[in-house]
């Protein structure tokens, strides 16, 4: 099922697309569907669930639904798991009965014992591995046209009892197109068959009899399926049933004496519509050397006759029919497994005569003589399989051992791999599709002579592989062979010592594989030499796999065409490894764009390693080896590079340092290593990532304000893999699963492989299930807790100072002091030589007149406290520097006072001692955490500085102002008195403190 690249999470656990049209829940242990309710719906898949009942209104919240699935939720018989041998599905009749535009029902493997209503615009059925095994009543889908009912009893399955289906059942199925009744355990062809019907599949069964005129009506049939019904038991691979008595299945007595063995001609002449037939396993050896069933087969294109070989006997030569000849437009035929030594010259003739033939397979048929020359005729022939026989040498036309189907199958699955890595099969398609394949791999040939290749002169693709050849490779082996693009030595024991080993292709040949030819490269103290690849000049693809390639080769690869070289499953660890003579090995291919080294062994790659790798190389695969080190700094020097594969290493960090990756570069594989986070700036600079798989590693979280580059919105990446990472999942990561349901990036089993794993109440658990919603309940709490006590704070306490303020003031007074005890206040004893350091401009005569004459003779002189004042001109020590004298007054005395006056112009008058000692006393706060500035304004206009204004807020007691009202002086010293005798930290403002109260 497709879906689009965003993900919709409506119905979570679910896959849903962006329309919300389909609906996979395939796998997930799901027990209900109720949450699916919506009538855009259209696809639902509910495979391989925990869902095993369907209740009559289950179905009603997707009325529009016209694809259903719901397969393997309760297997039947032996294939039932262990945990699940007591499950039981269970469909309500009618549990199908809203859904008028249902059109593809699959219920297979649920162990169905009946059948429910169905909607009559139903026109695909699967009702395979199931308990099915007696339809009597129609099913009631005119609009039917497929309809399986495979597997619903055979030995894994057993029913005991014949499968029987009512000739009404057929009759009111006019529009049926495919029925497949494989492995049912049917004694007999049903009746009735449907006329409209085009394949049939009746394999498998215990069919012993075909009536002359069971396929009378069957006029559109064009694929007939007949496998195994007369089983043959000698070597069976699973539970066999032959027919009664061992014999071939028999046929009506007016199919004149023939039975399985000898097909009477008449039995398939009603159908002239039929293309394919397989009639493989059912003792037909001499149907297929004389039988008559052939003559009326003109229509068929394929037909399969394998292993049908006559038990414990092996035919001199093959013997085909005549009638062979009359099915003109055959286009391949399977003879596998009958077993002859060679191809009579009366059959070659009649193959030469099928024009249209193109596949011929005679595989495992211990063939060990062949007439090529006679093959040869054939000019049609484009796939000979000869594999898997006795041929030494003189081996006849053959084939890559590949069927085209199953290459097509292949590719298909190719396709879907973004990182586009070529393989052999691709080259295979690209340059043998339609030509001559010749395959003679898994046979006895012991060396390659250019007698042997007479009648394969046209042959472009030849395949020699899994034989036993122990040779060196020379000069003129192939020298017949004009048209070879691609030559196959896979898993010999080739040795290619000399500089014109094939030589003669130097024109024509593209593909070569001598992989897995690793007997001489074990060899010690064999040398070993690659010169002859500078012979090949059209050479594109070179496979030296799995050689074990270590040592004692030449230093260097030389090759100017070649574009893709395998060279994984060798020893580039000791290569590199020793004293770099090998590190220019791949240099000098010029031309290559693909190079696969993965497992070699290698730990690390060393930066002299990766810059002196081909500048050209597109794609680099250094996959399941043992990297822990990889120099990412130097990867600028592969400026065309696009793909790299390192997945399956050991690979635990990556730098934190932008990485200069070219500007064609879109895809990076670090799957299966150790990785535990993402850097930020590592891929600021891969503008271009389209790829990015970091699935089964150690990735735990991603830092939300440092998100690495391909994560942002705006970024080129298309498909991002994250399964298989131990993530943690609390509020400080929710916002991944916001992430991972709104990214518009592809992320492949996000909704079932994307797993919690810390904390470990949350292990296992899918990482879109986190809501956010939940950790905003948490702190919602939290700060409604805190929120509600501030509020009751700032309520309640003004309310207790209005009230209570004076007497709690008292109580605290009474406690801290009690607390705290009592001291002196400085004094006679005190530690200080000086009460206090008074600092003035000694250069200004009103202050100088003032200092001497008021300040000190009132403080030093009068009253019942009389002060030690410590003066510059009086107190300062002769021959000190000015900075000591001053540093010594500041820190001998208890206080430090500051005379201020304004100047003459009217602004602050600010010495340089006056500033010093400012700085001391404020240095003196910090270190003894003892406040002793008191500041003295004998000028009412003195500027209204910051720190003035901050002084009066904080500790009013220590800003004092000359009053000019003579009465009011004797306030003025008191407050003096009481400045220099009380510590200013116990008079700062209470609103002004640290604390809250």
């Amino acid at each position: 099922m497709l879906f689009l690249r965003m993900i919709n999470t409506v119905f979570f656990p679910c896959d849903t697309d962006g329309n919300t049209t389909a609906v996979d829940c395939y796998g997930r242990p799901l027990t209900s569907f109720s949450f699916i309710r919506s009538p855009t719906v259209v696809s639902l898949n509910l495979s391989e669930t925990k869902i095993l009942q369907l209740r009559q209104h289950a179905l009603s919240g997707v009325p529009n639904l016209e694809t259903l699935e719901i397969k393997g939720n309760c297997q039947p018989g032996d294939l039932r798991a262990l945990e699940d041998r007591s499950c039981k599905m269970e469909i309500h009749d009618d549990a199908f009965k809203r859904l008028l535009k249902l059109k593809y029902l699959y219920l297979s493997g649920n162990s169905l014992t009946t059948i429910p209503w169905l909607p009559e615009s139903l026109m695909v059925l699967d009702l395979q591995f199931n308990n099915i095994f007696n339809i009597l009543q129609p099913l009631n889908t005119p609009n039917l046209q497929i309809l399986h009912l495979n597997s619903n009893c055979f030995y894994v399955n057993p029913c005991n009892q014949s499968f029987n289906i009512s000739e009404r059942v057929f009759r009111e199925l006019p529009k049926l197109k495919i029925l497949t009744l494989g492995y049912n355990n049917f004694s007999a062809i049903p009746k009735g068959l449907p006329p409209s019907l085009e394949r049939l599949d009746l394999k498998e069964n215990r069919i012993t009899e075909v009536l002359e005129y069971a396929f009378a009506n069957l006029t559109l049939l064009n694929d007939l399926n007949l496998e195994w019904n007369c089983q043959r038991c000698d070597h069976a691979a699973r539970p066999c049933f032959p027919c009664p008595g061992n014999l071939p299945l028999g046929l009506n007595p007016h199919s004149f004496y023939e039975t399985l063995c000898k097909l009477a001609g008449v039995l398939f002449w009603p159908l002239e519509n039929l293309k394919g037939l397989d009639l493989s396993d059912n003792l037909l050896a001499y149907t297929i050397r004389n039988g008559t069933i052939f003559a009326e087969l003109k229509g068929l294109t394929w037909i399969s006759l394998i292993y049908n070989y006559e038990p414990l006997w092996t035919f001199r030569e093959m013997i085909l029919s005549p009638y062979f000849g009359n099915m003109s437009n055959l286009q391949r035929l399977l003879l596998t497994g009958n077993f002859f030594h060679t191809l009579s010259l009366e059959s070659l003739d009649i193959v030469s005569k099928l024009q249209n033939l193109k596949v011929l397979e005679l595989r495992m048929n211990f063939i060990n003589t062949c007439n090529m020359t006679s093959l040869k005729r054939s000019t049609s022939l484009i796939n000979i399989d000869l594999s898997q026989n006795m041929l030494n040498f003189h081996p006849c036309c053959s084939s890559p051992s590949f069927q085209i189907g199953q290459q097509e199958k292949r590719l298909a699955l190719f396709e879907n791999n973004v990182s586009q890595i070529p393989s052999l099969l691709d080259f295979k398609k690209k340059f043998c599709n339609g030509k001559l394949l010749l395959d003679l791999s898994q046979n006895d040939i012991l060396s390659i002579n250019n007698n042997m290749f007479v009648g394969m002169e046209n042959a472009v693709c030849l395949n020699l592989s899994y034989n036993y050849m122990n040779q060196a490779l020379k000069s003129g082996l192939f020298k017949n062979m004009k048209k070879l693009v691609v030559l196959i030595l896979s898993y010999n024991r080739l040795d290619f010592y000399y500089k014109d080993a094939l030589s003669e292709l130097k024109e024509t040949l593209k593909v070569l594989d001598v992989s897995g030819n690793e007997f001489h490269f074990q060899m010690r103290g064999m040398g070993h030499r690659f010169e002859f690849l500078q012979n090949l000049t059209n050479l594109e693809f070179l496979s030296l796999a799995n050689n074990g390639i270590g040592m004692r080769i030449d230093h260097r690869l030389i090759s100017r065409s070649l574009k893709y070289l395998y060279f994984s499953g060798n020893h580039l660890d000791i290569m590199w490894d020793s004293d770099n003579k090998y590190t220019h090995f791949f240099q000098n291919l010029t031309n290559l764009t693909f190079l696969d080294i993965s497992d070699n062994h290698l730990a690390s790659i060393t930066p002299e390693v990766l810059v002196n790798l081909p500048g050209s190389i597109e794609t680099l695969s250094i996959s399941n080896n043992l990297l822990k080190y990889f120099p990412w700094q130097n990867i600028s020097a592969l400026a065309n590079l696009c793909h790299l594969n390192l997945s399956q290493n050991f690979l635990y960090y990556l730098p934190h340092t932008v990485i200069e990756f070219g500007v064609d570069f879109s895809l990076l594989d670090l799957s299966h290593n150790h990785l535990t986070n993402i850097p930020e700036g590592f891929f600021r600079m891969a503008t271009s990532l389209h790829y990015l798989y970091l699935s089964h590693n150690q990735i735990k979280a991603l830092n939300h304000q440092f998100l690495p580059a391909p994560f942002k919105n705006g970024s080129a990446l298309q498909k991002l893999t994250l399964h298989a990472n131990p993530f943690k999942c609390d509020c400080d990561t929710s916002w991944f699963a916001d992430f991972l349901r709104t990214t518009p990036v592809q992320i492949p089993y996000l909704t079932t492989d994307v797993h919690c794993d810390y904390p470990e109440s949350q292990q296992g658990v899918s990482v879109l299930s986190m809501d956010q919603r939940s950790c905003q309940d948490i702190y919602g709490g939290l700060a409604f807790v805190v929120c509600s006590f501030f509020a009751v704070a700032f309520t309640v306490l003004p309310l207790l100072k209005h009230l209570y303020g004076w007497d709690l003031w008292y109580c605290l007074q009474v406690l801290w002091a009690g607390h705290k005890g009592y001291s002196q206040l400085a004094g006679r004893d005190s530690q200080y030589r000086h009460d206090a350091f008074v600092v003035f401009d000694t250069q200004n005569r009103a202050v100088r007149d003032w200092v001497y004459n008021e300040l000190m003779v009132i403080l030093e002189n009068t009253g019942h406290r009389r002060f030690s004042l410590c003066l510059e001109e009086r107190d300062w020590i002769p021959g000190l520097s000015c900075i000591e004298n001053l540093h010594n007054a500041v820190y001998n005395s208890a206080k430090t006072v500051f005379v201020l006056s304004s100047g003459a112009t009217g602004g602050e008058r600010v010495t340089g001692v006056i500033r010093q000692a400012f700085f001391m006393v404020q240095q003196r706060l910090l270190d003894e955490k003892v406040d002793a500035a008191i500041l003295v304004l004998l000028d009412e206009m003195f500027p209204k500085l910051k720190y003035l204004e901050l002084r009066k807020r904080l500790c009013r007691k220590s800003v004092l102002s000359w009053p000019r009202n003579p009465r009011a002086q004797p306030l003025f010293w008191n407050q003096m008195r009481m400045a220099l005798s009380s510590d200013n930290l116990r008079s700062y403002d209470n609103n002004m403190s640290e604390s809250f109260i």
